[in-house]
């Protein structure tokens, strides 16, 4: 696992190699679309042979980030789960799991996504459109903001693709300009966008760097 700290205009943030940010100020760990009950639904709507254990899975590495860092407050940015319905596929036993993540007295606030509107009501936590705290707005979709502050977003689970001598390597990663910067989807069947996509320029054209995530390393790469 590794960290890398990053000065912006609105203060610092710490990159975590396991997809996650830290906001050292607020002392808030920032997460985005954990997707959970994706494996559910499309083993139901789908009829996908994929084994259902992502719910579980995404909770167990977000438990062990949480430990580690200790934070006051827990901001998943939307599509923390993956439909309208999740709530009802979602087991007692991941319910459960959910919520003992914030047992060390960190508040939990869930920001609402296209996928998740309604977060389901076993799930302690406040529900927000989005939150400022110390100069990031935080949101799901990119926003502008002054000439102060910085968007911190999630929605469009970048991804980069860099050359080796062994070939092409492909992950998630951060998506950084001077005003914004989208996280990697966090979920564990979660899929990705490559930053080189023209949907995704449109959404960050002034993107300056990437840094990419691959076996919890970080590796910053200019635009």
């Amino acid at each position: 696992m590794q960290k890398m700290m990053m000065k912006t205009r609105a203060g610092e943030i710490i990159f975590d190699g396991r997809k996650v940010a830290f906001l050292p100020q607020s002392q808030a760990l920032l997460v985005a679309d954990m997707h959970f009950e994706k494996g559910s639904y499309l083993r139901e709507f789908g009829r996908s042979v994929l084994p259902a254990y992502d719910t579980r899975d995404t909770i167990e590495r977000l438990a062990a980030i949480v430990d580690d860092y200790q934070p006051k407050k827990i901001i998943a940015l939307g599509d923390s789960f993956h439909d309208p319905r999740a709530n009802e596929r979602l087991d007692p036993q991941s319910a459960n799991a959910l919520n003992t993540v914030s047992q060390g007295g960190a508040e939990w606030i869930w920001i609402l996504g296209n996928h998740d509107p309604d977060i389901p009501e076993v799930v302690f936590g406040a529900r927000e459109d989005h939150v400022d705290i110390d100069g990031f707005l935080l949101t799901h979709h990119p926003h502008r903001v002054d000439a102060n502050s910085v968007n911190i977003c999630g929605h469009y689970h970048p991804k980069a693709k860099v050359k080796s001598r062994n070939g092409s390597i492909s992950a998630p990663c951060f998506a950084v300009s001077d005003d914004c910067l989208i996280m990697p989807s966090f979920g564990t069947f979660t899929g990705g966008l490559f930053v080189s996509h023209a949907d995704f320029q449109k959404a960050l054209p002034e993107m300056t760097r990437v840094v990419m995530t691959y076996e919890g390393r970080l590796f910053p790469i200019k635009q």
